[in-house]
């Protein structure tokens, strides 16, 4: 065994320190602030390319509903048409921030591999937001029942689930059964709920914002 001088081992002891101060942070940190032509004057998303930038960056998009109705312009969005964010390069989720109302505590956490946002007429009309991957009749059943306690809809029945899985092996083709529109986030949520013959199904929410 070799002894290290003590002089040496100090100078090696102080630079591990310096770089676990300095540089370690730098490394496990989240994104900073972001720029101004990054967000809104009030820190909402928006969907420009810098805006989009910065939302791969910190992947924490934040949108403002709670002042319907939504115009489209000032977030970067098109008058008419609409704009799907994800899947993340790294395959990722993102942690979709949805606020309903200025004063009470309303709205929507998400966490989703990505999202499209609607526009009509320069006005957001709906945002589609996916879980990710599918599942089985039982998995997907389950997960949609739980997520009613959260958005106020009413999960499909068992057997329409799984009528529809029969359906779809017997078309071909997937079929979709939805469930009814809940407002208890402070915006509507519906569950659209994709089954294929194969037996798996995924699932998505479709929000819509409240009507000014």
């Amino acid at each position: 065994m070799r002894w290290i001088p003590a002089g040496i081992l100090g100078a090696i002891i102080l630079a591990a320190a310096l770089f676990a101060i300095i540089g370690g942070p730098r490394l496990a940190a989240p994104p900073g602030p972001a720029a101004t032509d990054q967000v809104t004057d009030l820190n909402w998303s928006v969907f420009t390319e810098e805006g989009l930038a910065y939302i791969d960056d910190a992947r924490t998009p934040r949108i403002d509903l709670s002042n319907p109705p939504i115009e489209a312009a000032p977030l970067g969005l098109p008058v008419t048409g609409d704009l799907t964010v994800g899947p993340h390069p790294t395959l990722l989720d993102y942690r979709l921030v949805l606020i309903a109302s200025e004063d009470q505590a309303n709205g929507a956490l998400f966490v989703t591999p990505g999202f499209t946002l609607s526009t009509r007429d320069g006005r957001i009309v709906s945002l589609r937001i996916e879980e990710r991957g599918g599942r089985d009749f039982r998995q997907t059943y389950l997960l949609v029942a739980e997520r009613s306690a959260d958005y106020g809809f009413t999960p499909p029945a068992s057997s329409r689930l799984a009528a529809a899985i029969s359906e779809a092996r017997t078309a071909g083709s997937p079929v979709t059964v939805r469930s009814d529109r809940g407002t208890s986030a402070g915006m509507g949520i519906m569950a659209e709920i994709t089954c294929f013959g194969a037996g798996v199904c995924t699932v998505s929410y479709i929000v819509t914002p409240a009507v000014g």
